[in-house]
Order: structure tokens, then C-alpha cells, then sequence
């Protein structure tokens, strides 16, 4: 078996965070089939580790999130809170064992940018992980899974980091990834952008035949790496290297929530978010100036109230996930 040796890139965030995103792109003369295009990978070793990305899979255009089991609770499983439409899941097992989400009914395309999100966040003595992708060029966001790992606090702790993984030897092939608008929230609030990072290549018996076939570097406002075929080497690129990217947003450019209110009655009050919009992750619903209800609930989109009258203002707010928040108030109608 011929593969293309993997390459990996490590940012520079090695601390504790509740958000990590990245931008990924495919072009048309580096996706090939059988290969893992990760573009979020994060304690690796550690409690609550975990990758996920796009995959060019016998099956289709895959996307993927898994996470390893745990190490403090080995008998007690991962559980999907939250799947999505068509998202599937199941057992691995290999490099370790854990729980795997894919969806190949998403789909991706070449040519395309797409978003990919993680976000953490702590549910009584459990932690969950939330992904979420967006399509740029669909204007599109999906809620794919959401994990319940079962240990409580976990954050994205280890430095962030994503790979190129030809898996079936088909090293004849050129893969590529530009990856681009990469951060991690830090537990205090703020923003890390992915400016600096390491280069890396695995250098292995199976990837003999291409060894001196990998590069990677920074074009006008992303990274790349890529492996196999007949790619040629960078001057100043070994198999260790240090890139940079200093033209990056302080933060996300990402614009807040957007939703309306559907409905305002004296017991019920209902929203919308559109599929076009930062997808929502907490709510709180405010009468009168008084909080009656708030939660991380992704889902929600409705509430019931009791003992409010026509003419009483509600207010909802709505956490996006990438942490703003959007506001709008109604009169309760009778």
C-alpha cells in the first residue's frame, strides 16, 4: 500500500476554551476519494479528545464528528443528545474507541468554503459537544449532532489542530486543504485567532514511495497543506515548520442571531430562526422586566407562560453559537 504520508498543522492555543472554529476549502484538483480532510482536532491523549471534519468516503461527501470514550467513566457510554437529519452514529473502534457521527446527506462540494464549529458546554455532571456546519455558499447552517460526554467540565484544552489522512493508500493522488478564520473562545469570553502555527508530515513505512511528496504555507488569506501525487515541496518547508497568518479578524465575523417572534399569547410565546442565521444555542424569555425561563436549549423554539395577560411585554433573547445575542420584544396579544 502507496499512501500519501499525512501532514498536520498545530495552532498555538494550547488552553482551556468553550468554542473552536475553522474554515475549510477543498479545490477541484486536491479532493480525492478515501481521504480525511480533519479540520478541528483537539485533545488528543487527554479526557473529552476528539476530530472531526469532511471526508471523501466510498459512501459520498461525508461530514464527521467523533469523540473517545472517556477515561474517567470507562463503563458508562457517549450518548448522542442531539442528531440531526440523516446524521448517523455509531461505535468505533482502532485508535482507540469512541463514539463517530457522519451525514452524508449534507453533502460538500469542491471549491466551496465551509465553517465548522464545536462548542462546549457543562450539563449537570456532564459535558456536551455541540457541531455545527455552515455552508458559505448556500448560506446554510446545520445542527449535525450534539454529544453527552460523561464527565463533567471538559474544555477544549490541548492546542487546536487538523490533518490530511489518505487512508486506503491512494498516494498516486493529490489531496489538498486551505483552511482559513480559525479561533477558540477562551472560558473568559475572549478571542484567539489562529495567526501562528507548526507544520508537521508522519513519516512512515507505508508512505515510503512519497515521502518528498507533501507542502504546505499561507496564501493571500489562508493556510494549506497538501500531500501525495506529484506535489513538490516549498522552499523553507521541511517536515517541520513554522507558519503564519497575520492578516486575521481580532474575532468571528460572523453576524448575531437572527429569528422573529411568531407568536405572543397570555400561555405561549414561539420564535423562528431561519436556516440562514448563526444557529441559536441558549434562550431566556424576560416578562415585564422579570426573567421567567432560560436555558442552552439549541432546539427550543417555543415556551409556555403562565399568568401573564394581554398588553404584558416579552422580551426574548437569544444566544447564537459564537456567544452574541440578540434581543426582541413583543406585547402579549389576547
Amino acid at each position: 500500500m502507496a499512501r500519501a504520508p499525512s501532514v498536520w498543522m498545530h495552532y498555538k492555543d494550547s488552553f482551556p476554551g468553550d468554542i473552536i472554529r475553522n474554515e475549510v476549502f477543498v479545490p477541484k484538483d486536491g479532493f480525492v476519494l478515501d481521504t480525511y480532510y480533519c479540520t478541528l482536532s483537539w485533545n488528543g491523549g487527554m479526557e473529552g479528545g476528539g476530530y472531526c471534519g469532511l471526508q471523501d468516503h466510498p459512501r459520498g461527501k461525508a461530514f464527521i464528528y467523533s469523540i473517545w470514550d472517556p477515561k474517567q467513566t470507562k463503563n458508562v457510554p457517549i450518548k448522542a443528545a442531539y442528531k440531526g437529519l440523516w446524521t448517523e452514529t455509531a461505535n468505533f473502534g482502532g485508535e482507540g474507541t469512541g463514539l463517530r457521527s457522519m451525514n452524508f446527506s449534507i453533502g460538500w462540494k469542491p471549491d466551496q468554503w465551509y465553517t465548522l464549529v464545536s462548542r462546549v458546554w457543562d450539563v449537570n455532571n456532564h459535558t456536551f459537544f455541540g457541531f455545527w456546519i455552515h455552508d458559505q455558499t448556500g448560506h446554510h447552517w446545520t445542527h449535525m449532532v450534539t454529544m453527552d460526554f460523561p464527565v463533567k467540565q471538559v474544555r477544549f484544552n490541548s492546542d487546536t489542530s487538523l490533518f490530511l489522512e489518505d487512508w486506503a493508500g491512494t498516494g498516486q493522488n493529490a489531496r489538498k486543504g486551505h483552511y482559513r478564520q480559525g479561533f477558540k473562545r477562551k472560558d473568559g469570553g475572549s478571542w484567539f485567532p489562529f495567526t501562528k502555527s507548526t507544520f508537521s508530515v508522519v513519516v512512515e513505512a507505508s508512505t515510503h514511495d512519497h515521502a518528498n511528496n507533501f507542502d504546505a504555507g499561507v496564501g493571500k488569506d489562508y493556510y494549506y497543506m497538501a500531500s501525495g501525487g506529484h506535489v513538490h515541496t516549498s522552499p523553507g518547508i521541511g517536515i517541520h515548520a513554522n507558519l503564519e497568518l497575520p492578516s486575521h479578524n481580532a474575532s468571528p465575523s460572523d453576524p448575531p442571531i437572527s429569528f422573529s417572534i411568531t407568536k405572543a399569547k397570555p400561555d405561549l410565546v414561539e420564535w423562528q430562526v431561519p436556516a440562514s442565521s448563526t444557529p441559536q444555542f441558549h434562550y431566556s424569555i424576560v416578562r415585564n422586566g422579570t426573567q421567567i425561563a432560560s436555558g442552552a436549549d439549541t432546539e427550543r423554539r417555543s415556551h409556555q407562560i403562565h399568568g401573564a395577560r394581554a398588553g404584558d411585554t416579552l422580551e426574548v433573547h437569544l444566544e447564537d453559537i459564537m456567544g452574541k445575542t440578540t434581543t426582541k420584544s413583543v406585547r402579549i396579544s389576547a
